[in-house]
């Protein structure tokens, strides 16, 4: 990933028009569901399903990072619109594309597979192994980690070309654990996309909820932990 990455994050770029960051996000956000989610929906082994997920996040960023950063992810765009790495105005459209790309991806698998197999990889929680409370925590810790590396890498410009790399084996380390119990989303478009194509809700006001939160939470801390070191 570019050393510059921080400026786009800031929204110090100025060659990079907004549409070209929507379509980036659009279509980072596209590939993360269609390749995680797919492989979810095909019932593959969870390791397979966990590296399907990792890489797809990780060429988003390789790929886009120098044009959106390559987020895909609403949650973790709102952790850094908190953290002051991207601007309100770009977070808001960012959203609006990352959205728009999971449900373009969701209903694509629906063609694709020829009917709803496997609820598309909709990510539900697993009654029987945990809690709706519980997987309402898993969600949440997921994504206030996986947010909290990307903003100690690719947002804050360190880690270089590592940063991905970073990211990815991040969602590959979450899905490895949570995925039986809860599917892993860490992600609203990746809940939605499979959601809304399936026409399959169950418990998804959690994924909608407790994914900003963890999102919200790692923005917050990141700013506290800033201005402390800034202090000491």
């Amino acid at each position: 990933m570019p050393r510059h990455l921080s400026h786009v994050f800031n929204g110090e770029s100025l060659m990079c028009s907004i549409s070209r960051k929507m379509a980036a996000e659009f279509i980072g956000t596209f590939g993360l569901i269609f390749f995680g989610g797919g492989a979810a929906a095909m019932g593959y082994p969870l390791i397979d399903v966990a590296l399907a997920n990792g890489l797809a996040i990780m060429i988003a960023a390789y790929v886009f990072g120098d044009i959106s950063g390559g987020v895909v992810n609403p949650a973790v765009t709102l952790g850094g619109a908190i953290a002051g790495k991207i601007g309100w105005k770009d977070a808001g459209l960012y959203m609006v594309a990352q959205v728009g790309g999971g449900i373009a991806a969701g209903y694509v698998l629906l063609v694709v597979l020829g009917g709803s197999t496997g609820h598309l990889g909709a990510t539900t929680i697993n009654t029987g192994l945990v809690s709706v409370s519980g997987g309402f925590i898993l969600e949440a810790l997921g994504t206030f980690f996986l947010t909290t590396t990307a903003l100690y890498t690719a947002m804050s410009g360190r880690a270089g070309n590592a940063a991905p790399l970073a990211i990815g084996f991040t969602l590959v380390m979450a899905v490895t654990f949570m995925g039986p119990l809860t599917g892993a989303s860490l992600n609203p478009a990746r809940t939605l996309g499979p959601a809304v194509a399936g026409v399959y809700f169950p418990h998804i006001w959690v994924y909608l909820v407790a994914t900003p939160v963890g999102g919200l939470i790692a923005g917050l801390l990141y700013n506290f932990m800033q201005e402390h070191k800034a202090v000491s």
